[in-house]
């Protein structure tokens, strides 16, 4: 009786695994059609010439894409090139992207690291940013090789968790 209890088990388990994995694709599909994103597209990275080329865009133009250059000076130049609206559209779970630059949009709230928020996932950006804590995603994060400020996002994650929480209890 328990093998059959394992096997059922195990069977429903990856049944639903398939069904999410399947439902979970079809959401990256959506989310990635976009003015930026060419239809059809198969593209396994953002400065892929072809990708542009599709956009008509001209990839020279956009210091980022050269992957010759430094990352400080790839990244400053991509700063450099968004206006500030541009900027703070990236900071919510659902990043607008900037199709003007070939910048896809994207959704990342599973892959982000937020304090306590009661606007739902991610940050909204109404009545000067209320109820949240929002970090950058966990990529960008590790991208800056700050130890230290690593260690200060835990810490106020943490302190959150302990104390936001409890209260509300």
């Amino acid at each position: 009786m328990p093998k059959v209890l394992s096997f059922l088990l195990c069977l429903s388990f990856t049944i639903t695994s398939f069904v999410i994995c399947t439902d979970e694709k079809e959401k990256v599909l959506k989310i990635s059609t976009d003015a930026a994103t060419p239809t059809g597209s198969d593209f396994t990275y953002i400065c892929d010439p072809a990708r542009y080329a599709k956009l008509k865009l001209d990839m020279k133009s956009f210091a980022f894409c050269h992957s010759k250059l430094p990352y400080n000076v790839r990244a400053k130049d991509l700063v450099d090139q968004m206006t500030l609206a541009e900027k703070i559209a990236q900071l919510g779970n659902n990043a607008d992207g900037v199709a003007r630059l070939g910048l896809p949009k994207y959704e990342w709230w599973s892959e982000a690291l937020h304090g306590l928020s009661n606007v739902g996932p991610g940050t909204v950006f109404d009545n000067l940013v209320p109820h949240a804590t929002s970090f950058p995603t966990v990529i960008l994060t590790a991208a800056s090789f700050n130890e230290k400020r690593w260690r200060e996002i835990g810490q106020v994650s943490v302190s959150y968790l302990k104390y936001s929480v409890r209260n509300a209890i």
